[in-house]
């Protein structure tokens, strides 16, 4: 007691929602990449902004230290 698989209203039936599930993994599948791809740009974004505010705190430290030198450098002369 099967039921009859040679009609061509279900072989077209079991196609049809075949065709939808694939279409949907593959609109799923695109959209992960698309965020991954925003993610990737984002964490880049990021990488960029903390070098540049790294680079600039090693200059004013750099430039504390001259300072501070210098104002050693003109303490011990005074004495």
């Amino acid at each position: 007691m099967l039921p009859n698989l040679n009609l061509e209203q279900m072989v077209r039936t079991f196609s049809v929602k075949s065709n939808d599930y694939m279409y949907i993994m593959y609109v799923s599948g695109l959209i992960r990449s698309i965020l991954a791809l925003h993610d990737c740009i984002n964490n880049k974004i990021n990488l960029k902004e903390s070098e540049i505010e790294r680079v600039k705190r090693e200059k004013e430290e750099e430039a504390q230290k001259k300072a501070d030198a210098k104002a050693k450098a003109e303490e011990k002369a005074k004495e």
